[in-house]
């Protein structure tokens, strides 16, 4: 008996450091695991894996294109000499040593910066932003669909400059345009109309108009925020265009938004494998989604507040006389 609890201390140490290991190799998949059937939900990277290298660059679409996403979201910027970046901001001092408007910088001022911003930035020295051209040949490389935000500041009459990079291109049939300005879309459909163009909407001052727009100048879907509710979401499907959805980090929403019909997913760490990131990065997420709750938690009451009110004035309305 004493020779059994000697060695007890020494088998319950053990278990502890094996279950991590077993855990993660029992974690079942995405589908497997919230109920949604394999091929049927598009998982798109945002900006690349981002959870896993820095946004917008190489590494990140590299990373997304080893875990088996379908497609991988960029964001296009154009420099002072015509050629398009791939940064989400304007100006590179979010994501770059340095300051200025990517703009007013040429492509050579661009490549003497370094990114110094982004998760497991320290395991990427001397970074550098990358050009639409190399972002297409990785996603060509890893049979990535690339999914390309051209960001609403840009210029309606530089787009054409896009459109010929897509079209000189054999993959052309796996792109997707994404833009928040209908001025480009418009053009962008008219210039490539072999090539998808979605209608980037908020969860902001939306409507049905905004569906109108996309349905009747014949864009081929919107890529919808992730706040917006159960309604207008089902409104965008019924519509019949293709939905696409921005941007979702936890099953919960990603299996309403496949039990609401959208058929692509644009996520930061939503895969197969555990999330990677970084403390700050991963409290922002658990935030959002939790801000993300208490919308909806307001949006029931209200309209529980509506069904109340609504019939107790109806019925205290004074009688009209006909």
């Amino acid at each position: 008996m004493k020779k059994i609890l000697s060695v007890l201390p020494a088998a319950l140490l053990l278990l502890c450091c094996a279950l991590p290991a077993f855990a993660a190799h029992l974690t079942p998949s995405v589908y497997e695991s919230y109920k949604i059937p394999a091929g049927s939900m598009r998982m798109i990277a945002h900006a690349g894996y981002s959870a896993v290298a820095p946004e917008n660059t190489l590494p990140a679409y590299v990373a997304a294109g080893e875990s088996d996403f379908w497609g991988a979201e960029c964001d296009i910027q154009r420099t002072k000499d015509g050629r398009w970046i791939l940064i989400h901001n304007d100006t590179v001092d979010k994501m770059t040593d340095g300051t200025g408007k990517v703009a007013d910088m040429t492509y050579a001022e661009l490549m003497e910066l370094n990114v110094d911003s982004g998760n497991n930035i320290e395991n990427y020295p001397n970074l550098k932003l990358a050009t639409l051209e190399e972002y297409l040949d990785v996603c060509k490389e890893y049979g990535l669909h690339p999914i390309i935000e051209i960001k609403d500041n840009a210029d309606p009459d530089t787009v054409h400059e896009v459109a010929d990079i897509l079209l000189a291109r054999e993959e052309k049939d796996m792109f997707y345009i994404i833009c928040f300005g209908r001025e480009i879309c418009l053009k962008m459909k008219t210039l490539a109309p072999e090539i998808p163009v979605y209608y980037l909407i908020s969860y902001e001052d939306v409507s049905q108009e905004d569906i109108d727009f996309a349905v009747n100048n014949h864009l081929d879907g919107m890529d919808i925020h992730v706040y917006l509710p159960d309604d207008y979401v089902r409104a965008v499907v019924k519509s019949g265009l293709d939905v696409f959805v921005w941007t979702i980090d936890d099953f919960d929403n990603a299996e309403r938004f496949y039990s609401l019909g959208v058929n692509a997913i644009t996520t930061n760490s939503l895969t197969q494998e555990a999330p990677e990131g970084s403390f700050w990065q991963q409290l922002i997420w658990n935030l959002r989604d939790r801000f993300y709750q208490v919308i909806q938690c307001f949006r029931a009451f209200g309209d529980r507040l509506r069904q109340i009110v609504i019939p107790a004035s109806i019925l205290a309305a004074p009688a009209v006389q006909v």
